[in-house]
C-alpha cells in the first residue's frame, strides 16, 4: 500500500509542475516558496500534539484545493501559484514517505505505518 501512495504521489508531484509550467509561472518563485509549508512545523514548539495539529492542517490537500477554486471564482493567478506549489510541496512529501503525523509519536508518519 505505501508504494502505491508514494506512486500516486509522485504522479500528483509531476502533473502540478507541469501544470505550473505550462501556465508560464515564475519557476524562482516556485522554488523560493516550495519548502515554506514546512512552517507548520513550528506547533511543535508547544507540544507535540499541538505540533501533529499545526503540521496536518498545513499537510493536508483541503487548504491548496479551497485556495485554487478560490482562484476559479476570483481569477487572481498568485493564488493558483500558491496552490499549485503547496500541492508540489505535499506530494513531493509524501513521495519521499513523510506524511500526517500522529500526536503520540512524532517520528512516524501514516504513511511510514503502513
Amino acid at each position: 500500500m505505501r508504494s502505491v501512495i508514494k506512486l500516486e504521489n509522485t504522479f500528483i508531484f509531476i502533473i502540478t509542475i507541469a501544470v505550473y509550467v505550462k501556465l508560464e509561472f515564475s519557476i524562482w518563485l516556485f522554488l523560493l516558496l516550495l519548502l515554506v509549508p514546512d512552517i507548520f512545523m513550528l506547533g511543535y514548539v508547544i507540544n507535540r500534539k499541538t505540533g501533529s495539529y499545526v503540521y496536518n492542517i498545513g499537510h493536508t490537500y483541503i487548504t491548496p484545493i479551497i485556495i485554487a477554486l478560490l482562484y476559479l471564482y476570483i481569477d487572481e493567478r498568485l493564488l493558483l501559484q500558491i496552490a499549485l506549489i503547496w500541492l508540489a510541496h505535499i506530494s513531493m512529501d509524501r513521495t519521499l514517505g513523510f506524511g500526517l503525523k500522529y500526536s503520540s509519536d512524532t517520528d512516524k508518519t501514516i504513511i511510514q505505518k503502513m
